[in-house]
């Protein structure tokens, strides 16, 4: 019985000896994991961003003048919550904006922000909405003085190579507008807008009287003109896509984006 007591008496000494051990590095370990696990969020959010959010916010969050405001700017840090009256934290702000979206356009703003997250019907989980915040967050240490209220940031010129055909032209407009953003990459499924996947074979009858060229130009420059039925995540909306392409491109680019979509059978 004297034995059992001491082996047990023993056991547990040991037991609190590693548990001890082990709480003297967790204050160290801690923060070790929480860095690494926002690393990782992070990486994901920019992934998710470079193919959802570039189209309206910009390719390094710079915005574009009329569509949507700058979220890489010292301003989006320091007024946004003020200016929207909203009383908990900037993460739960993006992370809310994000998933629920805004059905209407934002004063000097003509983009609707679309739902994405899949509790309101959008194509996002609750963790990629989380990843998306992180890598917003991201940009505050460097964040740009300009933005809105300041010096508003300059659409990304379309990198137009020298001689190219219209097709080219159009295939550099789609990358550098980032049409894939919403409507996915060419050929694959579309993201929160219309898969343009076979557009040339349906685009001449969709509209009665309206060539698939015509189409596809209407569709561009007035998207409210004809709204497709279904998109990915459900009845296509309105005022989702940018009304203000036909200002924005010239009419190179603009002949160009037409030409290269009726490559896509």
């Amino acid at each position: 019985m004297l034995n059992r007591i001491t082996v047990g008496i023993l056991a547990f000494l040991a037991l609190a000896l590693v548990a001890i051990l082990v709480g003297v590095g967790e204050e160290e370990r801690m923060p070790q994991q929480e860095a690494t696990y926002n690393s990782r969020s992070i990486e994901a959010g920019a992934a998710i961003f470079a193919d959802a959010c570039t189209g309206c916010h910009g390719i390094q969050g710079q915005g574009i003048p009329g569509v949507a405001p700058a979220l890489n700017s010292a301003a989006f840090f320091t007024t946004r919550l003020d200016e929207v009256g909203w009383a908990g934290s900037l993460r739960d702000y993006i992370q809310s904006t994000v998933a629920s979206g805004r059905p209407v356009g934002s004063g000097q703003y003509s983009a609707v922000m679309p739902t994405w997250g899949n509790q309101y019907g959008g194509p996002m989980r609750p963790d990629q909405i989380q990843d998306v915040a992180s890598f917003i967050l991201n940009w505050e240490t460097t964040a740009e003085a300009s933005g809105e209220g300041e010096v508003a940031a300059q659409p990304t010129p379309t990198p137009l190579p020298e001689g190219a055909s219209p097709v080219e032209i159009g295939r550099a407009v789609y990358e550098a507008q980032a049409c894939a953003g919403c409507h996915g990459e060419p050929g694959g499924a579309g993201i929160i807008g219309p898969n343009l996947g076979g557009i040339a074979s349906r685009a001449g009858s969709e509209v009665p009287g309206l060539s698939a060229e015509e189409y596809i130009h209407q569709s561009i420059v007035e998207p409210n003109a004809f709204i497709v039925a279904e998109c990915p995540t459900g009845p296509c909306p309105s005022n989702v896509m940018p009304q203000n392409f036909g200002d924005k491109l010239s009419d190179q680019e603009l002949n160009g984006l037409v030409q290269y979509l009726l490559t896509l059978e």
